[in-house]
């Protein structure tokens, strides 16, 4: 399935900027459509309760680094799972979801990751604001002055000003990790100065095999990343009681390139994937399929916690490891610097109703 932001042909390199709060929908076939929420300018275009509804529970994914994918006819990400032929989203629709996500594709096409994880952060970066055209050619014409965090912030924050739901989820992919905490952050500090409502603050940050660059950042006044991530999450853990995972699915953090941040495991609660059932050399598709796996186990029961003892013999705890379905507050009890936990079954299957996860002394 391919779901393009753009209706209508247009000449390569034609100048196009599409981006922003996109919600979905899924029917009864399991066919996916997404509309934009906002314009670029943050002012509300659509009203249409099957994409939103104020008084549901909301879902906002934020995507990572998209190289090649102007190039690529504008080709955006959807929720459709190949590997078992279902719809991811379909779940969480079902169940009452309101479904975003926010793409920012043409300004993630850049061939260095740093380049499209500077603009989440500033518009000082070394490429500034500009996005990609179809034909490879770089344009600045229509760039904003501010940066991709900061829009996406005033963009959702406008979006969800009427939600009444009081429960608010934002969720990262690689890269995106940093834009879904950026986001959140922001809305931390506007509940506390009082120019946001409290109803607005995410009470959940999932990062899904999240990635930060190595190295200090000029726009971050020396600060890598990875550390302002860190410091960010820490502040609303304190101050808002968010709870926040973080699911490792491949290697991709041990990348020459990339920081493994071990300072930020003993925060949140750490879960570690097994994707056996992909090559153990895969690590790109075992960093694809992460949000796969994470909004697909939405369908079912949280999995399974267990115990391994001396002799191997495994022991059921009577509590879950985590999931998408794993309530907020589950999440919180485990957020702490003693454990962790590991996936010993369902290793070799791309369907979670079979996972397990052993518990861990961190």
């Amino acid at each position: 399935m391919v779901i393009t932001l753009s209706s209508f042909a247009q000449a390569a390199g034609e100048e196009y900027l599409n981006f922003g709060l996109h919600w979905v929908n899924v029917d009864n076939n399991g066919n996916e459509t997404q509309e934009k929420g906002v314009d670029h300018n943050g002012n509300i275009i659509l009203d249409d309760a099957d994409y939103y509804d104020s008084s549901k529970p909301t879902v906002i994914y934020f995507h990572g680094w998209k190289s090649g994918m102007a190039e690529d006819g504008y080709r955006v990400e959807d929720f459709y799972f190949d590997d078992v032929d279902a719809n991811t989203a379909q779940a969480w629709k079902d169940q009452g979801w309101n479904v975003g996500i926010y793409h920012w594709g043409q300004f993630a096409d850049e061939s260095e990751l740093k380049d499209a994880e500077a603009k989440i952060w500033s518009v000082q970066g070394d490429k500034g604001m500009r996005y990609r055209l179809d034909d490879g050619s770089y344009s600045t014409e229509q760039a904003p002055d501010q940066s991709i965090g900061q829009l996406a912030f005033e963009h959702i924050t406008t979006v969800l000003d009427d939600n009444t739901s009081g429960n608010i989820r934002l969720v990262g992919h690689s890269l995106g990790n940093q834009l879904a905490v950026v986001v959140a952050k922001k809305i931390n500090d506007s509940v506390n100065d009082g120019s946001v409502s409290a109803s607005l603050m995410p009470g959940r940050v999932d990062l899904l095999d999240p990635f930060w660059s190595q190295g200090d950042k000029s726009y971050l006044s020396g600060d890598w990343t990875g550390k302002r991530v860190r410091t960010y999450i820490e502040d609303m853990i304190s101050k808002q009681n968010t709870a926040v995972t973080w699911y490792k699915t491949s290697a991709i953090f041990d990348l020459w390139i990339g920081d493994q941040n071990t300072d930020l495991e003993k925060h949140v609660a750490l879960i570690n994937n097994r994707f056996w059932y992909l090559s153990s050399v895969a690590i790109a598709d075992k960093h694809v399929h992460a949000r796969k796996w994470y909004f697909m186990s939405m369908a079912y029961d949280a999995p399974e916690e267990v115990t391994i003892n001396w002799w191997g013999k495994r022991s059921e705890t009577g509590y879950d490891a985590a999931s998408a379905t794993s309530s907020d507050n589950h999440i919180r009890t485990m957020m702490n610097d003693d454990e962790q936990w590991d996936q010993v079954e369902g290793r070799y299957t791309a369907d979670p109703s079979d996972d397990q996860f052993e518990v861990k002394d961190y």
